[in-house]
């Protein structure tokens, strides 16, 4: 399980500690800001499940109200500031968890555990896959990749099946979470299986090299994240 977090703080401390991050395998950061409109774009382009925000005068709370309009339900937010005398404050403007800073690496490691927690206990695990009259309940950890096939989509499977949906592949990427990455036109890939990517030919091996699929330089940006996060 992956989980996608944003980072938002005008002074870029957090930025600096960000190695502090790295201890937990399940988050994985898709983005940073420094600036009010650039934060609100970034929750909503991304939709990160979690954000880390360092409140302060340039970026203040008010932020977590406007995105409501937009959004809905707002992201688990865990705010971080200097003094504990606006806890009540970002508790009401409906934060989950708050941190003094400078925090304590135990502090943050206890907020972020609850977090985990809160977020496996709430999370869809499954899929659901309309396939010739039958509901295929799929769990997500089991779909390797999605391939397009007309106005239908294939579901390749740890177990060897094949599922087709009978929806486009532009439906179903709206339901998947962030850890799937569009590879290519007719290609969507879970990247906890990817195994090999070989730029000189774009070609992208999945589960111990067993599929080979190709990517497009369209979408080598998303190809870049995936080795970022694996490497």
């Amino acid at each position: 399980m992956l989980i996608s977090y944003i980072i938002i703080d005008a002074t870029e401390t957090l930025t600096q500690e960000s190695d502090r991050f790295l201890e937990f395998n399940e988050l994985l950061c898709v983005g940073v800001s420094t600036t009010y409109d650039n934060a609100i774009d970034l929750i909503l382009e991304k939709k990160p499940q979690l954000i880390f925000f360092h409140f302060s005068n340039e970026i203040p709370l008010h932020l977590l109200l406007n995105i409501q309009q937009y959004l809905e339900k707002l992201p688990y937010v865990i705010a971080l500031n200097d003094t504990d005398a606006h806890a009540y404050k970002a508790l009401k403007h409906g934060v989950m968890d708050y941190v003094l800073m400078p925090f304590l690496e135990s502090e943050l490691r206890k907020s972020v555990l609850k977090f985990i927690k809160f977020y496996k206990d709430n999370s869809i695990e499954k899929l659901c896959i309309k396939s010739n009259g039958d509901y295929h309940f799929i769990p997500l950890d089991d779909i390797i990749y999605l391939k397009a096939d007309n106005n239908t989509t294939d579901f390749y499977l740890q177990s060897g099946k094949v599922i087709s949906g009978f929806k486009t592949m532009k439906f179903f990427e709206g339901q998947l979470p962030f850890y799937f990455f569009r590879v290519h036109n007719s290609y969507i890939v879970n990247i906890k299986f990817v195994t090999r990517i070989n730029l000189g030919k774009f070609d992208c091996f999945l589960f111990d090299n067993i599929h080979k699929i190709p990517f497009s330089r369209t979408y080598r940006e998303n190809i870049d994240a995936i080795i970022k996060r694996i490497g």
